[in-house]
């Protein structure tokens, strides 16, 4: 199967720490094809005025899209990379071989509109992994206070909510937010992270069941990075 992983930004995509990028291994371990669609700054690939840049990681398919990022970015420029990546992601996703399945990172939630675009594109199921929940956070930690963005972002996550197939958490607490906001509480789904890549894979596994995620070949051993 061919699989995506949609994230704007990844956490020392390099060295291997962000769960996503292990659990990506782990499936490519399998023989599933995964392309990872992320900012440069995540494989700290320097793009000068190139929008795209292509590399191999891992066993990882890795297109990285050029995303400004310096120092501390206030709300509107994050707003604007993020759109930014959104554009560029659902356009390259599109002249891509088609994906069986795409996961996606949030936040931030821009990450998702592509995300939710090629799933609709290919007719995919869309799983979407939220580590905080935004605009909430945002607010909690005072750095938006604007109503009208907070509206938006609320009906953004909404609608991420709604279409995507499956919504994992890194806990129960994010997990009970969440479900506050839906009728269909069973599409959110807890999966832990405890450093483990064939565990994180079981785990997704379990999450996912019914998405065809463990329907490839069986699992090789996988060493962490």
């Amino acid at each position: 199967m061919n699989i995506f992983i949609v994230s704007e930004h990844l956490d020392s995509l390099e060295e291997g720490k962000d769960r996503l990028f292990r659990l990506g291994r782990e499936l490519s371990s399998r023989g599933h094809a995964v392309t990872v669609l992320t900012g440069n700054q995540s494989v700290g690939m320097d793009l000068g005025r190139k929008n795209i840049g292509l590399s191999r990681k891992n066993g990882l398919n890795v297109i990285a899209f050029n995303i400004p990022s310096g120092g501390k970015p206030g709300l509107w420029q994050q707003a604007l990379a993020g759109l930014k990546f959104a554009r560029l992601a659902g356009r390259q996703g599109q002249n891509l071989p088609g994906p069986g399945l795409i996961l996606a990172k949030c936040p931030p939630l821009t990450a998702a509109l592509p995300a939710m675009k090629l799933s609709e594109y290919y007719r995919v199921p869309l799983v979407a992994e939220f580590r905080e929940l935004w605009p909430w956070a945002l607010v909690e930690r005072g750095e938006l206070s604007n109503g009208l963005v907070i509206k938006v972002l609320k009906g953004l996550e909404q609608k991420i909510y709604e279409k995507a197939s499956r919504i994992i958490t890194p806990n129960e607490a994010v997990a009970e937010m969440i479900q506050e906001n839906l009728t269909e509480r069973t599409k959110v789904r807890v999966v832990e992270d405890k450093g483990d890549s064939r565990l994180l894979g079981k785990e997704y596994d379990r999450a996912l069941s019914g998405l065809g995620l463990a329907a490839a070949e069986p699992a090789k051993a996988s060493s962490e990075l």
